[in-house]
This record gives C-alpha cells, sequence and structure tokens, in this order.
C-alpha cells in the first residue's frame, strides 16, 4: 500500500476516533446527568437511546447517498451535522433538548460510519483488506477511552455541558482537514461514467504509484437509484447472505450497547464511585482495542467468519461471568477488557465480513443497512434496561440476559459464506 493509501485509512481512524467519542461519551456523562436532573432509570435509558436512535436512521436512510453521490462528499456532510448535535447538546435546558440534540448527533454519526468503512475497504489491498478496517475502526474505542480521560477531567474544572463543547468543535476541525485530505473512493469513481471520469481516476492512481488507464474498464455497473440498491441485497444472489448478517449485527449491537451504555452506571449504583463506573467503561474500550490486534493475528490464519465467532463466544463467556461479580471491582476490571474483546472486537469483525460479502456498486448501501438493522436493536437495547430495572429485575440477570445474543451470533455468522 502506498503513502497515499495509508494516508486515507489513517484519515478514516481519526474520524472515527471523534465517532467513538461523540456517540458513547453520553454513558460516562449519564451518572451526572441522572444526578442533576433526577432521571429514572427508564427516563435514562430513553436518553441513552436517542443518538442510536438517530445512528439507526442515518444508516438505513442517508447512507445510501454515498453510493449515488460520493463517499466523501456523504462524510463531509456527516461531520458538519454530527458538530451540530454536539454544540447542540452542551446549550440543552431540558431533557426534552438533550435527547433531540443527541438524535441529531446520532444522525450525522449513522451516515458516516459505513462511507468510511467503504473507503477503507476500497483503498486496502486485498491482502490488508480486514487488518485495515480493524485498524480504522479502532478508532472507535479509542475514542470511548479518550472520551472517559476528557470527561473525568473536565468534569473536575467545569460542568458535564464543556464535554459536549468540546467533542463538536473537535468534530468541527475535522472538516478542513478531511477537505483536504480525505480522497474520494477510486472504485466509486469507476461507477461514473463523466466526461472528467478518467482524468480523475488517473490523478488518484498517480498518487498510489499505479500505472495511468488509457480507458475506463467496463466491469462496474451502478444501481440506478437508492431503492434499487437496497432491493438489490435481497435479490437471489445476496438474500441468504443479506438475512444473516443483519441477524448477526441484530444481536451483536444488542449486546454491546446495553454494556456501553448501561455498566457505567450499573457499577456507580452499586456503591462504587463515578470514576470507577468512567473506569469500567474506559477499560470496556481498552479491550476493544486490545480485539483489533487479535482480528489482525486470527485472520493471517483463519477466516473473517471464523474470527467473528470465536470474538463472540468470548464476549458472551465474559458478559455471563460480569453478572455473578459485581462486589468485586478487581474482577469487574478484569472482565470488563474481555467483554471490549469479545463484544466490541466481535463488530469490528462484522464490518470487515461485510466488505467481503457484497460488490463495490452496493457495499456502502449494505453495510449502512446492516449497521441500521442492527441499531434497532441498539436502540432498543438501552431503554428495555431501563425499563426491566425500573421494574425491579436484579442486575445480575440483566447482564445474563444480554449476553445470549453474542452466543445465537455466533451460530449465525458461521452460516455466512461471503462470494465477493
Amino acid at each position: 500500500m502506498s503513502f497515499f493509501q495509508v494516508r486515507a485509512v489513517a484519515i478514516c481512524l481519526v474520524i472515527n476516533t471523534i465517532d467513538g467519542f461523540d456517540i458513547l461519551v453520553i454513558a460516562f456523562l449519564a451518572p451526572e446527568i441522572a444526578q442533576q436532573w433526577r432521571l429514572s432509570p427508564e427516563t435514562l435509558g430513553i436518553l441513552l437511546s436517542a443518538g442510536l436512535a438517530g445512528m439507526t436512521a442515518g444508516s438505513l436512510l442517508l447512507s445510501p447517498l454515498a453510493d449515488r453521490y460520493g463517499r466523501r462528499p456523504a462524510i463531509l456532510l456527516s461531520l458538519a451535522v454530527t458538530s451540530l448535535g454536539m454544540v447542540a447538546s452542551a446549550f440543552t435546558t431540558d431533557l426534552a433538548q438533550l435527547t433531540a440534540a443527541r438524535f441529531i448527533t446520532g444522525l450525522g454519526i449513522g451516515t458516516m460510519i459505513a462511507s468510511l468503512t467503504t473507503i477503507v475497504a476500497e483503498y486496502a489491498s486485498d491482502r490488508r483488506r480486514a487488518v485495515a478496517i480493524g485498524f480504522s475502526m479502532a478508532g472507535y474505542p479509542i475514542g470511548a477511552i479518550f472520551g472517559g480521560f476528557v470527561t473525568l477531567y473536565l468534569l473536575e474544572a467545569f460542568d458535564w455541558q464543556a464535554v459536549f463543547l468540546f467533542g463538536g468543535l473537535l468534530t468541527g476541525l475535522m472538516i478542513p482537514l478531511s477537505l483536504v485530505f480525505l480522497p474520494e473512493s477510486i472504485e466509486y469513481l469507476l461507477t461514473r461514467r463523466e466526461k472528467d471520469t478518467l482524468d480523475r481516476i488517473n490523478r488518484v492512481l498517480a498518487k498510489m504509484k499505479r500505472p495511468r488507464l488509457e480507458r475506463l474498464p467496463d466491469i462496474y455497473t451502478a444501481s440506478a437509484t437508492a431503492a434499487n440498491r437496497v432491493a438489490e441485497l435481497l435479490t437471489p444472489a445476496f438474500r441468504r447472505q443479506t438475512v444473516l448478517v443483519w441477524a448477526a449485527f441484530f444481536l451483536t449491537l444488542s449486546s454491546l450497547y446495553f454494556a456501553q451504555t448501561w455498566t457505567p452506571k450499573i457499577i456507580v449504583d452499586a456503591g462504587f464511585d463515578v470514576s470507577d463506573g468512567v473506569s469500567i467503561g474506559v477499560l470496556i474500550q481498552v479491550g476493544a482495542l486490545i480485539g483489533v490486534l487479535v482480528i489482525g493475528l486470527l485472520t493471517a490464519r483463519l477466516s473473517i467468519t471464523t474470527t467473528a465467532a470465536l470474538l463472540m463466544g468470548l464476549g458472551f463467556a465474559a458478559m455471563a461471568a460480569f453478572s455473578l461479580t459485581l462486589g468485586q471491582i478487581g474482577t469487574l476490571s478484569a472482565l470488563a477488557v474481555c467483554i471490549g474483546l469479545g463484544v466490541n472486537a466481535a463488530v469490528i469483525a462484522l464490518y470487515a465480513l461485510v466488505a467481503d460479502v457484497y460488490p463495490v456498486n452496493i457495499r456502502s448501501t449494505a453495510i449502512g443497512w446492516a449497521i441500521g438493522i442492527g441499531r434497532f436493536s441498539a436502540v432498543l437495547s438501552p431503554a428495555i434496561a431501563g425499563f426491566v430495572l425500573e421494574f425491579g429485575m436484579e442486575v445480575a440477570t440483566l447482564f445474563l440476559m444480554f449476553a445470549l445474543p453474542m452466543l445465537l451470533a455466533a451460530g449465525l455468522v458461521l452460516a455466512i459464506r461471503p462470494k465477493h
């Protein structure tokens, strides 16, 4: 891979890092906001789900625009929307306003994730695609870890609004940087047939130190509309794979977002300090970061489907064990790392798997819809957790309930057979 290709992956890593901060910082701020505004578990669950609901809407409704207008314009627009949502969150004065601002933040992030993953998949070499996607998606846990430390620091000097403002300004700074350094997908350009398409592709190839093209190859066909691209996911060629991918995302993200959003609050409710809750949340992201390295090691010897299934099995075991040790902070810390290593890294492996299943002309749509379908459960799981806690369910039983989807997802993933 040339420096130009590596830089494209690195830019996506940085954007994913900021996205991880923006979407998960609410979990670290939840104890403080709940205390100041006197929120019940049920109401807090709705707030925690608001950003995820926005991500779902962005993934389903807006990510297909990247297949029509290009990955780069979609990412720039998404950065602007996300920044707006974060800054607006800092100036909210009640629950309804903050819920709406979090939805806007999620809308931008949900639209962006599919385009970032697609650019990485298309610029990485075939040999390094899974590792490159894992590397870029490592930004998500890195951003969450960064968010944990920033939250603790800013809460000592300011109120929780300062954390949102910091994230909004940081996201806004990525707009000019992306405008200068983030390239359009060369495979997306190949689906266009405009007058300057060949010249644009050759300029990119020169930066990649690749030979010039004399003419456009007749190998790609693009679907006419976003609706056609979604329909193509359910044609006989892809229907079985699509159903399995959607189900795997749905199950895995239900476990992931329960663990990420509720764990810090549960730790505080168990009698530990707010700093302990934030630390446990950070350790989950540390485990996810380790998981990226593990994915690279495992995919050197195993298929991406087998890798994903193994990580899901570990995630189930770690969450089940976590439910039995809520009084021992040392054990909880170790298990938090294992949860991140299993659950979070399993989602990263699913991104790489989707990139192998679908061709370029529907890839952003495929990733966006897989994420969107999965995030229906991500939206529901924090709200459901708050609802059942309000009605007296034991925390240990709750963790076990959200561990079971990982076991089911492992079986589904092993049935997926990438064709592309």
